[in-house]
Formats: structure tokens, sequence, C-alpha cells
């Protein structure tokens, strides 16, 4: 680029990042993006990925580097396949500490050299016969479980030709020695197994995208990937959801029902929540997790943060049994499938993580207790898949998302509290949090009502 395009891109990039920072002043994501830099040697991976680094923290995005770990890695043969499996680890383990404690601390989490590197590694051991094949599918199983595929939102590969590569390598050097790696036979199988790869995973990761780095000035590479990053990230900041047509539930009298009854061949389609939200014809359903003991005599409650509910909402001001929310596309990527059901367990998994710290999955075979509530046009939009947890709630380890619950104070939000004071303050539940009382609880309202 020359200096007058540079100025002029510099500009349209940080109109798009005002863009993105407008909207996350309405919307407050879940989790950071996270984009995996991999490729050749000397491509340029690592000097693109600190330029969007740099502008992102500039336009104050809140930003997170895992850094490569080849470099510190103590296993010194580069051939042996310890050496990708203690960098592999190491780069998971700090991901999987970021997502697990720092989730929300920040806006984009990038990696250099992670999961799809490794994979590309591995792929390249075995086919020098360094690796055994056995072996080797049982790594491959591992690195592309959906709990690494489903949190990688971008794969950035890059490569470069052999010949450009030693060039870039030899530019800052007082040698001409040949490195384990930096050599023109093993730079050329090595940039034919990423190709490969690519294409093998390219339908396992939600996106990966190549860029050949051969013939490319620094800034225009910068630039494409900046661009994109921004993208992804107004993309994430205007989430889509998942609905069903309306007439997916047939019109009835019981407000709670068994799920078999939905008729659920329709695969989901998803579209921005306001579009959604003013549709009459588009039923949302959301996966809800009551989380009480065994015996059922307590539960985890929680009230909605002010900020984060309408005033219209049936949730707002009032006291919740459960947690839960809408179903998103990304929620595709780990269930494998686009059905209702396949789908809603890893929504549901997902939201309690979010607003709770709480891992659950619910068996495969439960099937959820629906509740749909068509008492006002709100209500009716949404369509409840009501699950159960039962656990020890004086050992449960729970962390209220305080972004999106009240958390603080005297309240009794984000507490466990006995049924029988819950029944007490009957009124002050909403519609499905009252028939979880009655159906979860055995505890029906109108009794309650009966009996004061």
């Amino acid at each position: 680029m020359d200096d007058e395009r540079t100025v002029e891109a510099i500009k349209k990039l940080e109109e798009l990042a005002r863009a993105v920072l407008d909207l996350k002043k309405e919307v407050i994501p879940r989790r950071p993006i996270v984009i995996e830099f991999c490729g050749s040697p000397k491509s340029g991976k690592t000097s693109c990925m600190n330029s969007l680094d740099l502008f992102l923290r500039r336009n104050k995005f809140r930003t997170r580097v895992l850094t490569e770990r080849a470099s510190v890695c103590p296993v010194r043969n580069k051939y042996d396949p310890y050496f990708n499996i203690w960098t592999v680890s190491s780069a998971i383990a700090e991901l999987s500490e970021v997502l697990s404690n720092h989730a929300k601390d920040y806006d984009v989490v990038l990696m250099d050299r992670g999961i799809f590197d490794a994979l590309c590694w591995f792929n390249w051991l075995v086919d020098r016969k360094n690796l055994d094949n056995n072996e080797f599918k049982n790594i491959e199983r591992f690195l592309t479980m959906s709990r690494w595929r489903s949190a990688i939102d971008l794969v950035y590969v890059f490569t470069v030709e052999p010949a450009i590569s030693l060039e870039r390598e030899f530019s800052t050097l007082l040698t001409r020695k040949m490195g384990s790696i930096m050599h023109p036979d093993i730079l050329a199988s090595y940039k034919e197994i990423i190709e490969s790869s690519v294409e093998k995973y390219g339908s396992v990761f939600s996106e990966i995208k190549h860029m050949d780095t051969s013939g490319t000035e620094l800034n225009e590479v910068n630039y494409q990937v900046t661009k994109s990053i921004l993208d992804i990230l107004k993309q994430n900041t205007s989430e889509k959801i998942g609905y069903l047509d309306m007439d997916t539930v047939p019109p009835r009298q019981d407000m709670c029902f068994s799920f078999n009854e939905i008729y659920t061949s329709q695969a989901l389609a998803f579209d921005t929540r306001e579009a959604v939200e003013e549709d009459d014809t588009k039923l949302q359903p959301i996966p809800i997790l009551v989380i009480t003991n065994k015996e059922r005599t307590r539960v985890l409650a929680a009230k909605k943060n002010k900020k984060r509910t309408s005033s219209s909402s049936p949730e707002s001001q009032k006291l919740l049994l459960y947690f839960g929310g809408h179903i998103r596309r990304e929620d595709l990527l780990e269930s494998n499938g686009d059905d209702l059901l396949s789908v809603a367990r890893y929504t549901l998994h997902r939201e309690v993580k979010e607003e709770t710290g709480i891992d659950y999955y619910p068996d495969v075979e439960t099937l959820s207790l629906c509740i749909w509530d068509t008492s006002n046009e709100k209500s009716r939009k949404h369509l409840a898949m009501c699950y159960v947890m039962e656990a020890d709630l004086d050992t449960l380890k729970v962390k209220i998302d305080k972004n999106e619950f009240i958390n603080s104070g005297n309240t009794v939000s984000g507490k466990v509290l006995d049924v029988r004071e819950i029944m007490k303050k009957h009124h002050e539940l909403e519609a499905w949090s009252r028939t979880i009382l009655d159906k979860v609880f055995n505890s029906p309202v109108e009794q309650i009502e009966m009996d004061i």
C-alpha cells in the first residue's frame, strides 16, 4: 500500500472499530472471540498478529495474546512428537485458563500457534513416519473435540514459498546455515501439509482463512486480517438467535407439556435478535435449567439486572427459579446438528456456564419439560425447554454473572432458597417460575393461595 491508500485504509478500520464499540455498549459479549494464527515459518503470522493487537488496544478493545510456546519448549528435538504434544498442551492450558477465569474480561484473544497449528505438525509427523497413525488418531480426536472447536472463532493460516521464507529468515541473521526446520525440503513438505490440512479440517472449525504472503505487502495482509476480525466482532455483538415457525407448536390450553408433543423435524433457523423478537411468526426455544437438591426442597434463584432487562420483559424485577437463554448460531458447531433437542443440550451448557460457572449437560435421552405462556404477546414468542439438575447445593461452586443478575447486598438473587420460603414469595415469581414451582417442586400456586 502507498501512503495515501494506507491512510484511507486506517481511517476505514477506525470507523469500523467505533461502530463495533458502539454496539458493545448495548450488548455485553458473553466471551471473547478467539483467533488462532498459524502457518509456515516466516510467513508473517506473528508480525500480523502483533499489528492487529496494537490496533485493537489503541482503539479501546480489550485483548489477550497467548504467545507461541515452541521457543520455550523444554523438548529439544523438534521432530520428537513430545515437542508438539508439549506445545499444544501448553496452548490449551493457557486458553482454558482464559476462558474459564476471564471470559468476560477480554474482547479478543489471539493465539500465536495453537490447536490447528498442532494438527498440521502432527499430520506432518505422521507423513514422515515419526508418529504412529493410531496414536495420531487419538490425538486428532482430542484436538478436534467440540469444546476446542467451538471456542475458536477463526483460524488464520499463513503460508509462504520456502525460498522467501529462507530469505526473510536470513535477512536479519549473520549466518547462512540451515536450521532443523528452516530447510528448503522441510519447509516445502510442511507447506504441503498445511494446505492439505486446511482442506481436511475446513468443515471442522468455525472458519479457516488461508493467506499466501509470498507476494503480498505486509500492510495489505494486516489490513485484510484486521478488517475481518472487526467484522467478526460486529457479527458477534449483533448475535443471531435460533427460532422455529410458530406453528411448530399447535395451539393448546395447557401451559406445560412434554417435549415429545412438539413437531421437531423442522431445522432451526437464525436471525438477529431484533428481527426475531419483532416477528410474530417466529417462536424462540429457550433451554433453561432448574438447579435444585435431590430432595427438591431447595433451589438456586436469581433476579435479572435492571440494566440487562427491559421493563416490558416478563422477567423484569421478578424472582427466577431457572438459568438459561437463547440458542445461538455458535451452538450448532458444538452440537454437530441442527435438530432442536441436540442443539438445546449445548445451548443449555453454554448459557448455564456463562451465567453460573456450572458445567452441566443433560442426558441425551432426557426430554425437556416445555413451558409456553401465551397470555401476552411477549411471552408467546418464547418456548421454555426446562431441564432439572439435582446437586449437592452445599458444595456446588456457583459464580453468578454480575452483568446479567443482581448479585450484591441483601438480595436473594444468586442464593439457594428453601422452596417453602419461595412459596411465601410466589407473587414475586414470573410465569415460567410459577409453573416450575408447580411441576418441578409439586407446589402449585393455586394451592398456596388457597392455604393462605
